[in-house]
């Protein structure tokens, strides 16, 4: 009852509520390198864990954590019906109670002071861990714009071009017209004349 009552979801709760709870719990064993929950599966329950160590891996099968004794998993995914985020297996051997979701609920109904307590419990683990999505994400914005301003740095300056091609066309014109001033203008005089065909 003593560790139920250290979780933070279940954290205010009296002796007699966390009996209720533990009475509506699975005391289960696990062998070292069983999977307890795979990434995307459904979250019809939560897991205390009493004695050993978990680990948490990502899709790809690196590690993101280690879960202590004394800790729980599964109850976000309990509360707010999204999918597993996670995988969990287990380091070594562990010992842990599992609470289905639709037995939790049904002791939360039945006593309105442990579903407030549970409730504002989520809400506040909820608001916390938004808050540290939101450093994170500072920090990552952070880095990359401090990468893109050092990459810019060693970038060499790209040259400028000698002439635009505005000013291309330009010259092109003023060539032109010099070529017309230099061209020698024919008189009358000048113009051959035609030799006349006997």
């Amino acid at each position: 009852m003593q560790i139920v009552q250290k979780i933070p979801v279940f954290d205010g709760l009296s002796l007699d509520q966390a009996q209720l709870l533990i009475q509506v719990s699975k005391f289960s064993k696990y062998e070292a390198g069983k999977t307890i929950y795979d990434i995307g599966g459904a979250s019809d329950e939560m897991l205390i864990l009493v004695k050993g160590k978990l680990n948490v891996l990502s899709d790809a099968g690196q590690l993101l954590g280690e879960v202590p004794p004394g800790s729980s998993i599964g109850e976000m995914g309990v509360f707010t019906g999204h999918p597993r985020s996670a995988t969990i297996i287990t380091a070594e051997e562990c010992v842990g109670l599992e609470i289905r979701k639709n037995q939790l609920l049904g002791v939360m109904n039945a006593d309105q002071s442990m579903k407030s307590t549970i409730l504002e419990n989520v809400v506040g683990m909820l608001s916390s861990r938004l808050a540290d999505a939101n450093s994170k994400l500072d920090v990552l914005t952070a880095q990359q714009q401090q990468a893109a301003h050092d990459l810019a740095q060693l970038l060499p300056e790209s040259p400028e071009p000698e002439s635009s091609e505005a000013e291309a066309v330009e010259e092109s014109q003023d060539e032109a017209e010099v070529d017309a001033d230099t061209t020698p203008e024919l008189n009358d005089d000048d113009t051959p004349e035609a030799e006349d065909p006997a």
